[in-house]
Order: structure tokens, then C-alpha cells, then sequence
């Protein structure tokens, strides 16, 4: 099998070189030159002759062009699409790239929606996010107290291990279930919409929630020496304000990209493998 790696971050280097040390062939664009593998020097020389292209988590965040987190490379999807692939693989594919993509017949997959490599990447996540915490403060989260903004895959594994090391943890969410759930797994629980009114509690803060909750407002209320973490999508923080008011923030999104990209990757070609076999089996019969 050959495979087309292109744009991204580390984790699509790990995955170039995991797919290359289990026999495949693989080339790659919009990265880095690397050691053993081979560098195209187009868009089109990608593609061409490549039974998948293999694009990033996200495969894009303006919906116009593809991620390179590590050139200065500009590659356009509508470029990709123009070279005719065989197959595209790529993570969180936007509605626009899904339209162009089934206008041009191209089959494709979106490895972002397997519920397994999802529940591993918030795992990653959480863990990095631990390590932010301990790395980026002087003091311990064991006896502190800990905000985690929502409560999804992500916010409830970050959850549960900041109570294993010690943490009291406060969990928020919206919806009634959630909250319930927030307490039967031993944590505090509070409304999302009342959040403002608890700021000045946490030591800790970290937000997972893709909405504009982390103001001005918030952030003059929280203490001097709160460490905040904003591990969303689309970030829902206000940097400006929170050095306006001397608060140690920061946007860490994409953390098993920087953290793990090595088991990241292996996660996402796990993925990517598992459909095409999937596909050839169903072609075979």
C-alpha cells in the first residue's frame, strides 16, 4: 500500500514512520524533511500514485487550507482535490470539504469519528494536560482545588485523574444529567451558566468547553496565582484579558499532537488500517 502524508503536526510524522515500519510505502508533503522518508516536492506529486492521502487532526482550521503546523508551507484542499487521490484519510473534516469531497467522488473517511481513537485522544489529552499543571506551577495539585469547564470525553477523564492525585475537583456542565453524573463519579458539580459566581475558589482551572467563557470578567476574578488551561477546539479564551489581570493562562490545544505525537499516531493509523481493510473485505465480496 502507498500512502501520501501530508501537512500536520508531529503526529503525522509518527504516523508516516509507523506506516513505513510496517511495510508500506510512504511519502510525505508539507513536513519536515525526515530521515527514511520521501519528500514530494508538489501537491500533485503526493498524490499521484498514492492509494490514500493521509491528512491531519484537524485537517483544517479555516476550511480552505490543510494544517502545517511545522512549515511555512500553504497547501489549498481544493489543490489536494484538483489531483485526483485515490482516497482521502482526515480528522474533523469540515462540512464545505465533505461537500467538495462527494461532489468530486472522491471517497474519503473521516478517521475522527471511530469512538475508540476519540476516548484515546481525550485519555492523551488529559494526561498532557496533568503535566502542563504540574510542569507550569510551584505547587501541587494533590490538596488543591481544581475547575475542570465540561465534561466530556475530555473534561471527565481530566477529572478523574486530577481526584486520583488528590485534587478536590469541581466539574461543570449544563445539562442535568451531566451535572448528576459529575457527582456519582465524586466530584462537585455546578451549573456552567453560574460559573462566574465561583471563579475566585480554584487554584487550577481548565476549560474544555468551545464557547467564550473565559473573559475579562472572569479573569479578574480569579486569584493571582491560578494556573489556567484552556485544552478546547475552538478556544473559548480571552488571552488579552487574562495578561491584563496577571493570570497565568495559556491555549494548549492539539496536546497529543505536542505531548504523544508517537502513540497518537499509532492510535490513527490503527484507525486508517482498520477502514481500509474494512474496505477491501467489502470490495472482495
Amino acid at each position: 500500500m502507498v500512502f501520501s502524508v501530508i501537512g500536520g503536526d508531529k503526529r503525522q510524522i509518527e504516523a508516516a514512520r509507523h506506516l513505513r515500519a510496517l511495510g508500506h510505502e510512504v511519502s510525505i508533503f508539507g513536513l519536515p524533511d525526515t530521515d527514511g522518508l520521501l519528500s514530494t516536492d508538489s501537491v500533485c506529486s503526493a498524490v499521484c500514485g498514492a492509494d490514500a492521502v493521509v491528512l491531519p487532526l484537524p485537517c483544517s482550521r479555516d476550511g480552505m487550507t490543510v494544517v502545517t503546523s511545522l512549515t511555512h508551507d500553504v497547501i489549498f484542499l481544493q489543490d489536494i482535490l484538483q489531483c485526483k487521490p485515490k482516497f482521502i484519510f482526515a480528522g474533523m473534516i469540515k462540512k464545505q470539504f465533505e461537500d467538495d469531497l462527494n461532489a468530486a467522488g472522491i471517497p474519503h473517511c473521516d478517521y475522527y469519528n471511530d469512538s475508540t481513537l476519540i476516548y484515546n485522544n481525550a485519555v492523551l489529552t488529559a494526561e498532557s494536560a496533568i503535566g502542563l499543571a504540574v510542569n507550569g506551577t510551584d505547587g501541587s495539585l494533590y490538596n488543591s482545588k481544581a475547575l475542570v469547564i465540561g465534561y466530556g470525553r475530555i473534561g471527565e477523564r481530566l477529572s478523574e485523574y486530577l481526584k486520583a492525585l488528590g485534587a478536590a475537583v469541581t466539574a461543570t456542565s449544563r445539562d442535568k444529567a451531566t451535572l448528576a453524573r459529575i457527582k456519582a463519579n465524586g466530584c462537585s458539580a455546578i451549573n456552567t451558566n453560574d460559573l462566574k459566581s465561583y471563579i475566585a475558589d480554584f487554584d487550577y482551572i481548565f476549560n474544555t468547553a468551545p464557547s467564550p467563557l473565559l473573559d475579562s470578567f472572569f479573569f479578574s476574578h480569579c486569584k493571582k496565582d491560578t494556573f489556567v488551561c484552556d485544552l478546547a477546539t475552538d478556544s473559548g479564551i480571552d488571552l488579552a484579558a487574562a495578561s491584563k489581570h496577571g493570570i497565568n493562562a495559556a491555549v494548549y490545544s492539539g496536546l497529543p499532537g505536542k505531548s504523544s505525537p508517537k502513540t497518537a499516531a499509532v492510535f490513527i493509523t490503527e484507525v486508517i488500517l482498520e477502514n481500509l481493510n474494512n474496505i477491501t473485505k467489502t470490495e472482495d465480496q
